[in-house]
């Protein structure tokens, strides 16, 4: 037992610190979808020798998606799996139809699918369409006038060269936040305009008065700045009162 004064004993004072977990990374913030194209140009024969006319594809009535496929696999009876990976979102901009995978992650060959072309490695996709009204072409095919778009498919090689994921295209969603950034802008733009009118029109009586005053000397600056906007005239009058 330490007999010793309470004041000659060695202390040490104990701090607690409270716990505080490790700090969680942000969330990752989701990349923005793969846009594909889904027909080549009207005048272009497809590998099948198949046209497709502008405006002829379309939706089933009430639908803006279809199921998505691995390379048409609901057509093939020896195929792994024949059930859908996905759906296909669909959309139109400036006429020519354009889709959006969303594939379900259900299933090792969808996860699969969705992991390739997000990698990039798999960068077309093929339609599957119910033809309504067509005439027989030049090489051999259709050239389709009407078209139901029953599925779409992701695939190594597409029967239309031009049915591709596009580099940079932007969704529906992004479109619309473009132009309301650029409808905002240009409102702020009006509002400066604005302004800058209204200081205009309250300088323009120091104008007058500087023609009155500088006599023949001003008339010569006004015949000079004949055809000027309003503010160039302005600055214009400051130089001629200084002089």
């Amino acid at each position: 037992m330490d007999r010793r004064p309470r004041s000659n004993r060695n202390t040490r004072a104990l701090k607690l610190k409270l716990y505080e977990p490790p700090a969680s990374a942000p969330p990752a913030q989701p990349s923005a979808p793969p846009v594909f194209r889904l027909v080549d140009p009207p005048e272009e024969y497809d590998r099948d020798g198949d046209r497709m006319a502008a405006g002829a594809l379309r939706l089933p009535p009430g639908e803006t998606d279809v199921p998505l496929f691995w390379d048409h696999s609901h057509k093939d009876p020896s195929a792994t799996s024949r059930l859908p990976v996905g759906r296909a979102r669909i959309w139109w901009e400036g006429g020519e139809p354009l889709m959006s995978p969303v594939f379900d992650g259900v299933g090792e060959l969808s996860k699969l699918c969705a992991e390739k072309v997000q990698a990039g490695t798999l960068r077309a996709c093929s339609i599957g369409y119910l033809t309504l009204s067509a005439r027989p072409s030049e090489r051999g095919g259709e050239d389709v006038q009407e078209a139901e778009l029953l599925e779409v498919s992701i695939t190594g090689i597409s029967a239309k060269r031009s049915a591709q994921r596009l580099k940079s295209m932007s969704t529906p969603e992004e479109v619309q936040q473009t132009f309301e950034q650029m409808a905002k802008d240009i409102a702020e733009t009006k509002a400066m305009v604005a302004e800058v009118k209204a200081l205009v029109a309250k300088l323009a009586p120091a104008s007058e008065e500087t023609k009155s005053e500088g006599g023949e000397e001003g008339q010569e600056g006004d015949g000079a700045a004949e055809g000027e906007d309003a503010v160039t005239k302005y600055f214009r009058s400051l130089v001629t009162k200084k002089q």
